[in-house]
């Protein structure tokens, strides 16, 4: 048999064999049970308040979360709702979003001062400090500070000054990340393929994303590889410009880099299709570092934290303070404790780039 077919057919064989033998995905810690689908109306969903909703049939307290989101609702939430709904916690949810415009996050603010919820959750950096502020320049009369706010979805607390350190806010303040490590996205990425140039795209007006630059410039110092990172261009109105990304793509690819990073950017995320395929146009291999891209684009890996699995987590959070009298300065915050190497065989394919067979030992392969 040609040399060629050998290692597609000893791939495709060792997959079979794990399925067989039912081996599962790494889990993150402290996730109790296995998600459940969660019903668009579900009856944890309370859009409009009523004081009567204080109490339950049978007299019990009842608590409110006004839940602020950035962009509607995501599977952070669905995994959010469905540890309420598993456990029966006597939570009533109540559901606004900033649609992605930071200018409406003072009326959200006004909102919740005028709703008085028992706990407030955000989603995102941008919101997060709209609603609670840096941690060293807090005032009351433009940011809450009364009541407990968990957050979630931030990538970088500790630098975006959410937070000065993991082990506590200082304050009524905490959450979780969905940010793998990058020294792990690098070790990662080497695991499938030797990498010495690394390219990525990124929105320059964007927290997230800066940090994020820094924290690979840095990587690439410590782990001897080069850093291709172009910012996009912004348009007259002051926003990145989308139709830019194939001619980015373009000069980008001319500089032979091994692998196109996708990062914690939440321009880059709406437009990841694009990016994905004119990476692969290019005969260029993606690396996600967070799951939005993993099912819908062509990516070829990526080291993440489920989103779901982050929503249960961060409702685990919310449950040690409402149910369980802990105060949220003495929650740590922190990311899942396990993530998920998740790589795309199709893409592979594609790219006639697959992955070594130790990597098939714990990878959760996608056909």
């Amino acid at each position: 048999m040609s040399r060629r077919y050998i290692l597609p057919l000893l791939i495709l064989l060792l997959i079979s064999i794990r399925s067989v033998l039912a081996v599962q995905p790494l889990q993150p810690n402290p996730l109790r049970q296995e998600d459940q689908a969660s019903s668009p109306d579900s009856p944890l969903v309370a859009p409009l308040p009523r004081p009567e909703q204080a109490l339950g049939k049978g007299g019990e307290r009842r608590f409110r979360i006004l839940m602020l989101l950035w962009r509607g609702e995501t599977e952070v939430e669905a995994g959010f709702k469905s540890y309420l709904e598993e456990r029966h916690l006597p939570f009533d949810l109540i559901m606004r979003s900033a649609g992605q415009d930071p200018t409406r996050i003072p009326a959200l603010v006004a909102e919740a001062r005028q709703l008085q919820p028992d706990l407030v959750y955000t989603w995102g950096t941008s919101l997060t400090l709209g609603v609670v502020g840096p941690y060293d320049q807090v005032d009351p009369a433009r940011y809450l500070t009364e009541v407990p706010v968990v957050f979630t979805m931030v990538a970088y607390p500790v630098e975006s000054r959410i937070v000065p350190a993991f082990t506590s806010s200082g304050r009524r303040v905490t959450g979780t990340t969905h940010t793998v490590p990058v020294e792990a996205q690098i070790k990662a990425i080497r695991a499938y393929r030797p990498m010495k140039r690394l390219a990525v795209l990124y929105n320059p007006t964007e927290p997230n994303s800066v940090i994020n630059i820094g924290e690979l410039r840095r990587a690439a110092r410590d782990l001897d590889f080069e850093l291709l990172a172009e910012p996009v261009p912004l348009n007259s109105e002051g926003r990145p410009d989308p139709e830019v990304l194939p001619a980015l793509m373009d000069q980008l690819a001319v500089r032979e880099p091994q692998f196109l990073y996708l990062g914690p950017d939440t321009f880059i995320g709406e437009h990841r299709q694009t990016l994905a395929g004119e990476a692969l146009r290019h005969h260029l291999p993606v690396f996600a570092a967070t799951e939005r891209p993993i099912f819908d684009s062509a990516i070829t890996l990526g080291l993440v934290a489920p989103y779901r699995h982050l929503g249960r987590f961060t409702a685990f959070k919310v449950e040690q303070i409402l149910l369980g009298g802990q105060a949220p300065q003495t929650i740590p915050i922190e990311t899942l404790h396990r993530f998920t190497y998740f790589v795309k065989l199709p893409v592979a394919r594609q790219l006639n780039l697959y992955p070594p067979l130790a990597i098939l030992n714990y990878a959760e392969v996608l056909e």
